[in-house]
């Protein structure tokens, strides 16, 4: 009998053990079955990614036009799906890898294009409307401590080229463009220029976006690192900085301002037309934004050949006083100056 009851209580610890086994022991290995599918779709991902090449400005072909719809469907713009990297592509991809926290080079690797692919991919953000950089009774005013967004773009730009005469003065750059109030003032101010006998004259830069400025910042650092081979790139940024405005804080954003010399020229400065220009540019509504004497309050060493838009009523003010933008602003807020009247064009009388 004794031995009878052992055998069963073996027998019931036998399938105890065994009912163990089939429950508990498969819910404990489940998870260590989905961390090892895990694991496998995780050593996947990098074959994935593997798999594409890399595409760049020049290359061409159906990776590059379905690189082109996914931009445009995210909301990147890149222009036409045409399978041609070219400077729209590159534009909408650099964009994608700012707003996606990727390395920001213009150039579509095995990652930029996985992260483009994937569900995660960030959307651009929506543009804001262009903005009236002249409905303000007041120039805007934008430097260091006043910059523009990334985004910021204005409203009426026009290219220069539809506006000038090319008989007048050369567009260095075809795609060149200004704010269209400021470039009917500039062709007004290079005609009376001609009729004084001042001529050959050539606008080398107007509006810039926010890349673009960021671009020619890169460019000088680039060239100080080159020409000094001992100098940190902090020590070529801050000289950089003497001469180029951080992205935002240039004036070229605002499509108001304007860098104009004379074609084939080494310098601007002491030139016949340097000369008329600093004269007369006032009266048509354009101020030499960056003098000698004020850049401790502008920011900027002197540059004889920038003008900027402002409006002939507010330019005369400064030219009689002898201020900088930052000055004039200033002195209307702390009522030192009175804020002058718009001036009333024939036009506006013979309406009345």
């Amino acid at each position: 009998m004794e031995k009878y009851i052992r055998r069963s209580a073996a027998a019931m610890c036998a399938c105890l053990t065994l009912c163990w086994a089939v429950t508990g022991g498969a819910e404990n290995a489940a998870p260590a079955q989905e961390a090892a599918a895990e694991t496998a779709q995780e050593t996947a991902a990098p074959a994935e990614t593997a798999a594409y090449s890399v595409l760049s400005s020049g290359s061409k072909g159906e990776e590059v036009r379905r690189l082109q719809e996914r931009l445009t469907e995210l909301g990147y713009e890149p222009g036409a799906a045409d399978g041609i990297y070219g400077s729209g592509t590159k534009k909408a991809v650099r964009a994608f890898q700012k707003a996606n926290g990727l390395k920001t080079d213009g150039t579509a690797g095995p990652q930029t294009q996985a992260a483009l692919y994937s569900q995660a991919a960030v959307r651009a953000a929506e543009k804001p409307a262009p903005v009236d950089v002249l409905a303000s009774e007041l120039p805007m005013l934008v430097n260091k401590e006043h910059p523009v967004g990334e985004n910021f773009e204005p409203a009426d730009l026009v290219p220069l080229n539809e506006v000038c005469d090319p008989g007048l003065v050369k567009i260095k750059y075809k795609n060149t463009r200004a704010v269209r109030q400021a470039a009917v003032a500039l062709t007004e101010m290079l005609e009376a220029a001609r009729e004084d006998g001042v001529t050959k004259w050539q606008v080398s830069a107007a509006y810039r976006s926010y890349e673009s400025q960021e671009s020619i910042l890169n460019a000088r650092i680039s060239t100080y690192l080159k020409r000094n081979s001992g100098w940190s790139r902090k020590k070529a940024r801050s000289a950089a900085l003497r001469t180029v405005a951080e992205p935002g804080a240039s004036e070229h954003h605002l499509g108001l301002a304007i860098d104009i010399n004379v074609p084939g020229a080494s310098s601007f400065l002491g030139t016949k037309q340097c000369s008329w220009l600093h004269e007369h540019c006032w009266d048509y509504g354009f101020i030499v934004r960056y003098q000698e004497g004020k850049e401790s309050i502008t920011g900027f060493t002197a540059e004889a050949w920038h003008i900027r838009y402002v409006g002939a009523e507010h330019a005369r003010v400064m030219r009689d006083r002898g201020l900088c933008l930052e000055e004039y602003l200033q002195g209307i807020a702390e009522g030192s100056i009175e804020m002058p009247r718009p001036e009333v064009t024939e036009e506006v009388l013979l309406g009345d």
